[in-house]
């Protein structure tokens, strides 16, 4: 399993806006994924950890954009069969919460991608969400949806890809959220780019949360603080076979 820095620090509580709410107990949360700054990188650019995920709009006029190479080699028989295939992924993280939030439905993930290489013969994506207590350490399973085909399945032109998945889980006060890209393909080196944190190119979740409040990032101190697995590049690795997602 692999690695990466995460950021805590001093944040200020708000509130998170309700959106629809169909049992009058729950609320519609969209957490948007920032470039506040760049937490972690490594050194083939195939992780990338961002700072973060929260509810303030998006920043910037154009879009933030991410090139991640598929560098990360893995046996991946539920996705390609016995074929070894490459992986890249990007994660944006949390502030530690500043209390107990309770997922209880259907999350939602949005995220523009493309890529400018060359089909491959066979690629995929998956979005997740996963969860780290205050040393850094993986708590629980992580929940996620995939989707893969033949050649290509991203494209050349930036266009929003969405993935939903059922999560019933609390989330103790002082862990860290992390809500996760991972594309992979049989050809490595295999190239994608993510746009995010711009209102035209707009990276998002959408949660179906208890009404608490959700932390906001610090423009003051950030440190950082252990290590946390990246569990988003194993999550191929340890699932069992299931029915393909569709990207909607």
């Amino acid at each position: 399993m692999l690695s990466v820095l995460v950021f805590s620090g001093c944040a200020h509580i708000v509130r998170a806006e309700p959106g629809y709410d169909p049992t009058g107990d729950i609320d519609l949360t969209k957490m948007n994924f920032h470039m506040y700054s760049l937490v972690y990188r490594n050194s083939n650019s195939s992780i990338f950890v961002y700072n973060g995920a929260e509810t303030n709009p998006p920043t910037y006029a154009t879009p933030v954009t991410s090139m991640i190479s598929c560098g990360v080699r893995q046996s991946a028989q539920t996705w390609f069969a016995v074929t070894d295939v490459w992986f890249g992924g990007v994660s944006w993280i949390t502030q530690p919460l500043a209390q107990d939030m309770t997922f209880q439905g259907n999350v939602s993930m949005t995220v523009w991608m493309s890529t400018p290489d060359p089909d491959t013969m066979t690629s995929g994506y998956a979005f997740g969400l996963s969860e780290t207590d205050n040393l850094g350490n993986p708590v629980g399973e992580s929940s996620y949806q995939y989707y893969y085909a033949y050649g290509n399945v991203l494209g050349r032109s930036p266009a929003p890809f969405k993935l939903s998945f059922d999560v019933n889980r609390t989330v103790t006060k002082g862990h860290i959220i992390g809500f996760f890209v991972v594309v992979g393909a049989t050809t490595q080196g295999w190239r994608y780019q993510v746009y995010f944190d711009s209102p035209n190119m707009n990276s998002f979740a959408e949660l179906p949360i208890l009404s608490v409040p959700v932390p906001e990032f610090s423009e003051v101190i950030e440190v950082i603080i252990m290590t946390m697995v990246l569990v988003s590049l194993c999550v191929v690795k340890r699932s069992r076979k299931k029915p393909l997602a569709s990207a909607d």
